[in-house]
């Protein structure tokens, strides 16, 4: 379900973004790449939960104590800490580029004097590069970032935290991810929502929605001979 109309009538008035793989391609397997052989790291990621790991990251825990905890669940697999310190030291490698036609639409809302927020979850530390690529986000009213508040989404705490801090009715705001679960957590805290599957759908979705105002005005990429 990719409608946003979860509050029919009530025009948006502040939008909030996701980061990863909305605004900034994120592929963990990137930062090993030529570092860990891939069925080395194929294994870790399933045996290990590195999505629960990373999780844990977002969440704002202390990585050595995740990565001694890795140590203590397998010691079967002694190589796999190494693999978790790897991804981490590498981790920009992990961001290979810019979601295709994202940050036309970001410069769009903020030309139009559209509020725009976002509610992201990641490590502090990775945060503070990864943020530099998107220079527009100086220009957000507010960012939340998980790990400064110890929990991920779709914890709802986490989207009322955003909400109360910069003073927004979840009745007019419009939350925009990637995950489905997310998108519904957003929805049960009373917010509009919806699902980013990619650049194109989302500026028709902004534009029906009023937040934009005719077609595309950037020039269409342009074939090589």
């Amino acid at each position: 379900m990719s409608s946003a109309s979860t509050h029919p009538g009530q025009p948006v008035q502040a939008v909030v973004f996701d980061y990863g793989n909305v605004m900034i391609t994120w592929d963990p397997v990137g930062a090993v790449s030529g570092r860990v052989p891939l069925e080395e790291w194929d294994a870790f990621a399933q045996g290990a939960g590195f999505h629960e790991l990373n999780l844990r990251s977002d969440a704002g825990e202390d990585f050595e104590t995740i990565v001694a905890d890795l140590a203590a669940a397998h010691p079967e697999h002694p190589q796999w800490p190494g693999i978790l310190r790897t991804y981490r030291a590498n981790f920009p490698h992990s961001i290979t580029g810019h979601v295709p036609g994202t940050l036309a639409l970001v410069r769009e809302l903020l030309e139009a004097g559209v509020p725009l927020y976002l509610l992201s979850n990641f490590d502090v530390e990775p945060f503070e590069y990864a943020r530099r690529l998107v220079p527009e986000l100086d220009r957000f009213q507010g960012l939340v970032v998980s790990g400064r508040e110890h929990m991920v989404k779709p914890d709802h705490r986490l989207y009322r935290i955003a909400l109360e801090r910069y003073h927004l009715d979840p009745a007019t705001t419009l939350f925009i991810d990637d995950s489905p679960q997310n998108v519904e957590a957003a929805r049960a805290v009373g917010m509009q929502a919806l699902q980013f599957t990619g650049a194109g759908r989302l500026r028709a979705e902004l534009t029906e929605l009023g937040l934009l105002t005719g077609p595309a005005q950037q020039p269409p990429i342009t074939p090589v001979d």
